[in-house]
């Protein structure tokens, strides 16, 4: 299943279930996304609605060689004959998917998500070459104080990256650091996802956390 499979109503239904929220994922994590190598931050009510996106672009020393392949597809193309996963092409618009105007007040206030974070190159230049966990860790630091402000409130992260669909390491590595980042910080994650360019799975391996 892809984004396609979503219907137009779906923002009202909690992302609880793996395939659905899969779905979801595929919408949000577009094929630029991908390419590049991002962690994608969806963010939760305490109902499990969802409600924004933040998107963080990551250093390319965060998706090892073996992950980049010579035939991998450029930011916002499609293979021949294929059809793609991962909603639109960088700077297209994404059916269904909400702006983050739309947040509603009674959750994380408007002005304290950062929206359309991109770490800064200076704070990467400072982990290059560091482990998944510290990467993690660093992309989640200005993300982590304003979900704090909302209790209740749950994440899903997606990693948006080049290569093959499995990178069973790498990908174990990644989830399990967001799995303890998240506990550790008292915040519920209902899922960690992987977004490669052939689609998008969940770690057999990641638990949710419970908020502390």
């Amino acid at each position: 299943m892809t984004f396609e499979s979503l219907p137009p109503t779906w923002p009202d239904r909690p992302l609880t279930d793996p395939t659905f929220t899969a779905d979801v994922v595929d919408l949000m994590v577009n094929l630029g996304d991908r390419h590049r190598g991002t962690l994608t931050v969806l963010i939760c009510d305490p109902t499990n609605h969802y409600q924004a996106t933040v998107t963080i672009e990551l250093p390319p020393e965060a998706i090892p060689s073996e992950a980049t392949t010579p035939d991998a597809t450029p930011s916002g193309a499609t293979p021949s004959g294929a059809t793609p996963s991962g909603g639109t092409p960088s700077g297209g618009t994404r059916s269904g998917a909400i702006s983050s105007s739309a947040i509603r007040s009674d959750a994380i206030p408007p002005d304290a998500i950062p929206r359309g974070v991109t770490t800064p190159p200076d704070r990467w230049t400072r982990v290059a070459g560091t482990s998944p966990a510290q990467l993690c860790g660093t992309a989640m630091d200005p993300i982590i104080p304003a979900v704090r402000t909302a209790p209740g409130t749950a994440l899903i992260l997606a990693l948006g990256r080049p290569g093959p669909a499995r990178l069973t390491d790498l990908d174990t590595q990644w989830s399990q650091a967001a799995t303890a980042i998240c506990r550790a910080a008292g915040i519920r994650l209902l899922g960690f996802y992987v977004a490669a360019k052939d689609g998008v799975y969940r770690p057999a391996t990641i638990t949710p956390a419970a908020a502390a």
